[in-house]
């Protein structure tokens, strides 16, 4: 291939990326990004910092991937380095770049404030809590807990659908409880994560130690444990936890997608103890609660947004809060390169997030577009028993898909790939329960819920 040649590729590869990703977002991070090396097939592009290097490899990689593929068949592979005597230049002169910069520390800041004694995270509080007619009993119980560790309301079992609240609320009261008793050991865990620990004590013949983690403790808060539905040996293990505790007055919380009796594959003794408490429910937050939670998430990212505008959002999504922190998070970054927020701007934004649009997605859409997207066979998605890694996520992506945007029951999932009802669930409740911390997978499914529009 001539020099001119390529040259010409290159610039056809550029101007599709524009394309696709938009004009505003290549100016910003495709300004200068230009091809250093092409030798065995390998390409490498240089980039100005290791800012914009990890921003496009995190939320543009796969992208500009296949339109470089697509324009160069012979590249097997790419990468992306740094130019470091444009790093200090770029840094001096671009605002956009000191502003995304913060905007990414801000964004990343409070994975690192996670108490590793305690699992909590301290921006969880009582005091950012927006109460209203939907949770303000569950509010009340988890107040009424603090006062009365381990005597008033044990076990006290939260329940109600995603994003409504649940693990704000739980954490919050593991917090207020470490504020007021200093001396008291508080341990939160999702029980994934507890599943996951379990596991590996057995693996690795530590069971002692791993039952001595979660049993000494004077509280224990336990986030999902519809997750144990089908998990006899975790279920046996969280039974005598369970009793370990209760016997000696400690305070143990739960947290559920459904009440007890709704959960499935659960022994009943187990369910039991889930019932032998106070049960209260979380619901979606009615039109009020939904202004006044934007307008306290808008003050902390130091958003100033017009009543309309607050109403607007409030109208449009009305299922849970993430769906809210989504649409801020989208409003908060334009902000940020300089753009006064207008009732239009917003309308624009929620047409990437709104359920409207994606609801008209078939089960058959979403295939095709995680077939493209991954450069797989369908088979291999649909059909074959999956060991690799990487395949089960895509395939656990797909599950999550059909369910949030097909709108497909998990009966209907499991008969469509071929699966058991109980893996349908399992796999949709990782990936919603990944989506709370992995930065990279809500990337991921941003980019194929844009494909999905384009297909």
């Amino acid at each position: 291939m001539t020099p001119s040649t390529f040259e010409n590729l290159w610039q056809e590869v550029l101007s599709e990326i524009k394309n696709k990703l938009g004009e505003k977002t290549f100016n910003i991070w495709f300004n200068e990004f230009s091809p250093k090396t092409f030798i065995h097939n390998s390409l490498k592009i240089e980039v100005p910092s290791k800012f914009v290097k990890d921003w496009i490899e995190k939320n543009y990689f796969q992208t500009i991937c296949q339109i470089i593929k697509s324009k160069f068949p012979e590249v097997k592979a790419v990468e992306i380095i740094v130019n470091s005597e444009k790093t200090t230049i770029i840094r001096q002169k671009s605002t956009v770049f000191k502003r995304l910069q913060s905007l990414a520390l801000k964004t990343s800041k409070g994975i690192f404030d996670i108490n590793p004694q305690t699992n909590l995270n301290p921006r969880y509080r009582f005091d950012n809590f927006v109460v209203g007619k939907t949770n303000e009993l569950a509010f009340t119980a988890c107040q009424a807990v603090v006062k009365n560790l381990g005597s008033l309301h044990n076990p006290l079992f939260i329940y109600g659908p995603v994003g409504v609240g649940k693990t704000h609320l739980l954490q919050a009261t593991g917090n207020e409880i470490c504020k007021i008793y200093k001396n008291l050991k508080v341990k939160y865990i999702t029980t994934e994560d507890f599943t996951n620990q379990f596991i590996n004590s057995i693996k690795n013949q530590s069971v002692e130690e791993f039952r001595f983690r979660f049993r000494d403790v004077d509280v224990l808060i336990l986030d999902d444990v519809h997750f144990l539905s089908g998990k006899i040996s975790t279920q046996e293990e969280l039974f005598h936890t369970f009793n370990f505790l209760y016997n000696l007055s400690k305070q143990i919380i739960f947290s559920s997608d459904r009440p007890p009796a709704l959960i499935p594959d659960i022994e009943e003794r187990l369910r039991s103890r889930f019932e032998g408490g106070l049960i209260v429910d979380i619901n979606p937050p009615d039109f009020e609660t939904r202004v006044a939670i934007l307008k306290m998430k808008a003050q902390e990212k130091g958003l100033e947004l017009e009543n309309e505008i607050l109403e607007y959002i409030a109208e449009k999504f009305t299922n849970n809060i993430r769906e809210l922190e989504g649409v801020l998070s989208s409003i908060y970054f334009e902000s940020q390169l300089n753009k006064k927020i207008t009732l239009e701007i917003v309308k624009e934004i929620i047409k990437r997030f709104s359920k409207e649009v994606y609801r008209k997605f078939t089960p058959r859409k979403i295939i095709k577009t995680i077939v493209n997207h991954y450069e797989l066979k369908e088979e291999e998605v649909l059909l074959k028993k999956i060991r690799n890694k990487n395949l089960v996520q895509i395939r656990q992506i797909l599950i999550y898909l059909l369910r949030e945007y097909a709108q497909l029951s998990y009966t209907s999932i499991a008969e469509l790939l071929k699966k058991d009802h109980t893996t349908i669930i399992y796999s949709y409740e990782k990936v919603v329960e990944k989506l709370k911390t992995d930065e990279a997978l809500k990337q991921e499914i941003e980019i194929l819920k844009s494909k999905l529009n384009e297909v």
